[in-house]
């Protein structure tokens, strides 16, 4: 199974765009290494406390909404090369300061994922 460096893993973050929104906040992903399809969305970690599956989604580029929690072998996400993504929390405040992220997904063809993230609100 083919692993990709964490260091690689980084540059899929849009660098600025985590920003808290209403009751939550919201970050995006661009797709600048290969195209893939998520086929588990298993965690979003928030400066190390779990964030609930339910509170988690995904807007795709076509404004599409899909529950984290929903996405499956069965009900995958297409992320093609150049796409952005954004993923919104709902229900978990984010202060301003810095904030490191933890993104685990399950990508076909290559396994588990962790995605960090590291930015200011």
């Amino acid at each position: 199974m083919p692993a990709i460096p964490p260091v690689i893993l980084k540059k899929l973050y849009v660098k600025g765009s985590l920003r808290a929104e209403g009751e939550g906040f919201v970050f995006s992903l661009q797709n600048s290494i290969a195209p893939g399809v998520i086929q588990g969305f298993k965690g979003l970690t928030v400066d190390g406390k779990a964030v609930p599956l339910e509170r988690v989604s995904i807007v795709q580029p076509e404004g599409t909404v899909v529950p984290a929690g929903a996405i499956s072998e069965q009900n995958p996400v297409l992320f093609p090369l150049g796409a952005t993504v954004t993923l919104r929390v709902s229900g978990v405040p984010l202060g301003s300061g810095n904030h490191q992220l933890g993104i685990r997904v399950v990508v076909k063809d290559v396994g588990p994922l962790e995605i960090p993230v590291a930015d200011t609100v």
